[in-house]
């Protein structure tokens, strides 16, 4: 996916944050490139895995598959590689796919928190450890099933990442 590609498909999100009309200027949010290349082969990832959507288990895989310092090393500290988590990450493919593919509701909200999480300080730049903490937030989401499945904690590897 191309980052042309990449800002349409995710435009609303960046939208959301954005203050209305007339409200003032507002601090941009910054994110990381680590942070958008994890989101694009997240995309990559849901391809190759014949998903028609995007789902936070295909993030997870992004993020293992970019290499991240904190937050992928989180997750290979729990002994997580990308090949387990792909075996992983298959039946649990994500169950409320959008109507016309893309990203799924629950993936959505994950990116929506994250950019929440990163509006309440203006000097911070979202990166993959903010979109990891996201996905795994909700228990019923595609990345915590994909770590239920591998018999990894999230809060195993939120302490990681705070490290």
């Amino acid at each position: 996916m191309s980052r042309q590609a990449a800002h349409r498909r995710y435009r609303d999100l960046a939208a959301a944050t954005e203050p209305p009309p007339g409200a003032g200027s507002a601090p941009k949010l910054r994110v990381a490139p680590e942070a958008r290349a994890a989101v694009q082969l997240a995309g990559e990832e849901a391809n190759a895995l014949g998903a028609t959507h995007m789902g936070s288990e295909h993030l997870l895989l992004g993020i293992l598959r970019g290499g991240d310092a904190v937050a992928a090393a989180a997750l290979r500290g729990c002994g997580i590689t990308l090949e387990s988590a792909r075996l992983a990450a298959a039946p649990t493919l994500a169950d409320d796919p959008p109507p016309n593919g893309g990203i799924t509701a629950y993936a959505r909200r994950v990116f929506h928190e994250a950019l929440r999480q990163a509006a309440a300080d203006p000097t911070h730049v979202i990166g993959v450890g903010d979109l990891l903490r996201a996905a795994l937030r909700d228990q019923r989401g595609g990345a915590a099933r994909t770590l239920d499945a591998l018999g990894v904690s999230p809060r195993d590897v939120e302490a990681r990442i705070r490290r």
